[in-house]
């Protein structure tokens, strides 16, 4: 719970790591797409205030660090419980009559290895980008391999260099400046004691559970809301021959179970709304800007089922999901799609239709709902030049600019009406 955030508050920023321009692309490249571009800019901003060699920046007040990034206080508040969230920073607070103080420790994003092998992080990435992207960002990190057949390695040891003749007794340094990570901050959802408690010793050997392989089994059991019997499930099938955990065909497994149990959806991508680093920051309640709320609000196989008034089919919900995983399209672009597609072709979702839609509108960078509606109507435009006369209904919004003023009641009570049957 957040103690409410005033303007005139002070605040320091203590360095609790080393930081480094390859950081910064971490943050852009892995933790942005996840949390927004607002909460990486509080980070940078709050790095800022520290030069290479400083542990702590002077005091400052919210108001300045209001003016420096031109966002409230509320959005101050939210993208920094983000980065707490996701182990970035640690905030500290001492009350007072006159005002509050804070302190806002800084930590290292994951090195980017970690990033791809903690659960959490790597599905909610996934979740976000698409399989394409993610690919695409993955493949930028990797490390080429290179050919060493046919070499040695020469590589002296350190007794072939140095001779040490006297060992001093120094004392153990802890405050030194290094470099320090705290991960994701959550609450376990699952006992695993218990459930370690519930197999047998011939099948595993519990000492070989380490505290990494805890913290893996922990993330897994709340990405995907297992239960306690589906984990000792999970765990029970990916126990190798040394009865040990295997921990890629555990990742594997989670993976497996959850499609099996949720025929096939894979992690849900479908029922999610539009990214929301995606998203559009919408300033007034004119009928445009109320179709882009729904656009962006809800998820592909909800506006289907609220435009038709039925529950998608087994095969509209292949078509969403082709969209989703197989094209890469952000859910409110989806939608858009679907709306316009539905619109001019009486109400059919011919899949051969969409994939040419859908493939166009990726090689055109489409990723917004403002650009999606935009690229949907310069489409409708390239119909009415082929075609003289048209039955088809169409959406305001392909025909013409919406005006941006105040909605009133009646266009209110219209527009949730609206919302029934997007018609």
């Amino acid at each position: 719970m957040s103690t409410l955030l005033g303007r005139v508050d002070t605040f320091v920023v203590i360095n609790r790591t080393l930081l480094s321009d390859y950081d910064r692309k971490v943050l852009t490249m892995l933790y942005q797409p996840i949390v927004g571009s607002t909460t990486v800019t509080l980070y940078l901003t709050l790095w800022s205030y520290l030069d290479k060699l400083e542990v702590i920046s002077s005091d400052l007040t919210h108001d300045s660090l209001m003016t420096n990034l031109q966002i409230s206080l509320e959005e101050i508040v939210e993208a920094r419980e983000k980065l707490e969230a996701l182990g970035l920073i640690k905030t500290y607070l001492k009350e007072s009559n006159e005002y509050n103080s804070y302190v806002y420790e800084l930590y290292s994003p994951l090195k980017v290895y970690d990033f791809f092998n903690d659960p959490i992080l790597s599905t909610i990435l996934y979740d976000t980008v698409g399989p394409t992207e993610y690919k695409r960002v993955m493949e930028y990190f990797k490390i080429p391999k290179i050919n060493l057949t046919g070499y040695k390695n020469i590589s002296a040891k350190f007794n072939d260099v140095f001779q040490v003749t006297n060992i001093a007794s120094l004392d153990k340094v802890d405050d030194i400046k290094r470099r320090r990570k705290l991960g994701v901050s959550f609450d376990p959802t699952i006992d695993l004691n218990n459930i370690l408690s519930g197999i047998s010793s011939e099948q595993l050997n519990v000492r070989s559970v380490t505290k990494e392989t805890k913290d893996i089994l922990y993330k897994l059991a709340l990405v995907y809301d297992y239960k306690e019997d589906d984990m000792q499930k999970i765990i029970l099938n990916s126990i190798d021959d040394s009865h040990k955990i295997d921990i890629p065909l555990l990742r594997s497994n989670a993976r497996k179970f959850y499609r099996f149990e949720n025929s096939n959806d894979t992690l849900g991508l479908i029922y999610k709304n539009q990214p929301e680093y995606l998203q559009t920051k919408l300033t007034s309640l004119s009928k445009k800007d109320k179709m882009i709320h729904v656009f962006e609000n809800q998820s592909p196989a909800e506006f289907l089922y609220n435009k038709t008034g039925v529950e998608p089919t087994k095969q509209e919900i292949d078509i969403i999901e082709y969209l989703v995983l197989d094209v890469g399209l952000p859910q409110g672009v989806i939608n858009v799609l679907l709306d316009y597609v539905l619109r001019t072709s009486d109400n059919k979702l011919v899949r051969s239709y969409i994939e040419n839609k859908a493939s166009e509108w990726k090689r055109c960078k489409i990723e917004t709902v403002p650009d999606a509606m935009e690229k949907a109507k310069e489409e409708q435009k390239g119909r009415k030049k082929t075609t003289t006369k048209t039955t088809t209904i169409k959406p305001e919004w392909l025909d013409k600019e919406i005006e941006s003023r105040e909605a009133t009641a009646e266009e209110e009570a219209a527009f949730l009406e609206e919302l029934k049957s997007m018609e």
